[in-house]
């Protein structure tokens, strides 16, 4: 038994790869979206990978917080803590020239998405994001759809002390800011290039040391592997320059927020036609258009949970700022949860707003395509925001309003997995809302998110 369909036929190709490169990074982006992982030098990488199986790996991989705490589900605990075997995805790898191994002493490190299956039978383990949102994007498929995306994200940049911003003043789009971050930002765009992550722009934000930064969309799995190694490359090229990168929602009580954009549009499986494009409709969105449009501001507040995943994402989701908080959706309306952009085939999509810096891309891609299934089986049709406030939901102001809106959101959670958002949902209260929920401390929230996101 293989652990998935083509899996020798990617490990073939991958061993014509790793004999070009020194060290093989098995990643793994849990759900927190930190990248966790196991290296393994090049030369007995065929050893680990086919003769022994796979790289064994602790269970409790996607139980640990955003701190690295760990939370233990009684399954793996029944279980007796077992490994798991780590093997590489079906999907592209990665040529890492962002980290210090391979800038400081010339190692070729190869980054390889991988994913933890089960060691006695090679089934996928249930409570990866990676092998949820691979399933509904097999159903995606099935219907003969394909999605094409791309994640928008803001972030801080402090000095080395971890509370200085990079530059005071809300000096959006500026040159002269920019300045400040010259190296880094050179080499940034030089290693993501040669990942065949290529910088779509740069520019600086609208707030102190705020800025975004925009990848090019892609096709399926490879848009939020993507854009997780992106963050990871921020993360790391900037502290190599002694500079601290943050995705934090609000990093600091006078910080402007930062968002993480979810750009989408659905194709057909050939990937030639963008079938939320109508020439003819009257705002040339189409029918599937306004089905997965209405789906998600039907799930709004239970999509809260996955887009805007911690206690920080709240600070975010207020009134003012061009920021959502009301389950609306409008053409080029910034304040919407869903910004419509309908200019022409190649530009039509839509920009779900409420997802946030923190956000895991995986997590978010699984939500969205859930709550467009929903939309797309009842014909759903909300219309867009009439602008009278009292017509529309409110959106969660806390992680555990959210949570419960997930928790009872049944036909969300039966197309998503209930197994998976089950331990989601255990996962979020032990380790996030039971610390910091109501205590409004954001010195406490940068302790358990800053360090590592």
């Amino acid at each position: 038994m293989t652990f998935y369909k083509d899996y020798n036929k990617v490990l073939s190709k991958l061993y014509s790869e790793v004999k070009h490169y020194d060290v093989i990074n098995l990643t793994v982006c849990d759900i927190n979206g930190i990248s966790r992982s196991k290296s393994i030098p090049a030369e007995v990488f065929g050893r680990v990978i086919k003769e022994e199986g796979g790289m064994g790996m602790f269970s409790g991989l996607y139980t640990f917080g955003p701190n690295s705490k760990l939370f233990v589900p009684e399954v793996i605990k029944s279980l007796g803590f077992p490994d798991m075997f780590l093997v590489p995805a079906n999907t592209v790898p990665y040529n890492n020239t962002w980290c210090i191994s391979s800038k400081k002493l010339g190692q070729k490190v190869l980054e390889v998405i991988s994913d933890l299956y089960w060691k006695d039978d090679k089934s996928e383990f249930f409570h990866s994001p990676r092998h949820a949102l691979n399933r509904l994007l097999g159903k995606l498929e099935e219907k003969g759809l394909s999605i094409y995306s791309a994640m928008e994200y803001e972030f801080t940049v402090f000095e080395k002390d971890e509370v200085t911003p990079a530059w005071e003043g809300l000096h959006i789009y500026s040159n002269q800011i920019m300045q400040n971050l010259e190296s880094p930002i050179l080499e940034l765009r030089k290693s993501l290039k040669t990942a065949g992550l290529p910088i779509r722009s740069i520019n600086s934000e609208y707030g102190n040391g705020q800025m975004e930064i925009t990848i090019f969309p892609k096709f399926g799995i490879q848009a939020p592997d993507g854009a997780f190694l992106f963050k990871q490359a921020v993360l790391e090229t900037f502290k190599q320059h002694n500079f601290k990168a943050t995705f934090m929602s609000k990093s600091s009580e006078n910080s402007s927020t930062n968002s993480g954009h979810f750009n989408f549009s659905i194709w057909n499986s050939e990937k030639t036609k963008n079938l939320f494009y109508d020439a003819n409709s009257e705002d040339h969105l189409s029918i599937l258009a306004h089905q997965f449009i209405s789906g998600i501001v039907a799930h709004a507040k239970a999509l809260c949970a996955l887009l805007s995943p911690t206690v920080n994402c709240y600070r975010r989701l207020q009134p003012g700022g061009f920021v959502p908080y009301m389950a609306t959706w409008g053409i080029e309306s910034r304040e919407s949860f869903i910004r419509a952009k309908n200019e022409s085939e190649s530009c039509t999509y839509l920009e779900v707003r409420a997802s946030s810096g923190l956000s895991n891309p995986h997590v978010v891609l699984l939500g969205i395509i859930a709550a467009g299934f929903d939309g797309m089986s009842k014909n759903l049709d909300i219309p867009a925001y009439d602008g009278n406030e009292s017509n529309y939901d409110r959106l969660p102001t806390s992680l555990e309003d959210s949570l419960n809106h997930l928790e009872n959101d049944l036909e969300l959670k039966e197309i998503i997995g209930n197994t998976f958002i089950s331990h989601y949902i255990e996962f979020k209260r032990t380790l996030e809302v039971s610390i910091l929920e109501g205590s409004g401390d954001i010195e406490k929230e940068r302790e358990l998110y800053m360090t590592l996101l």
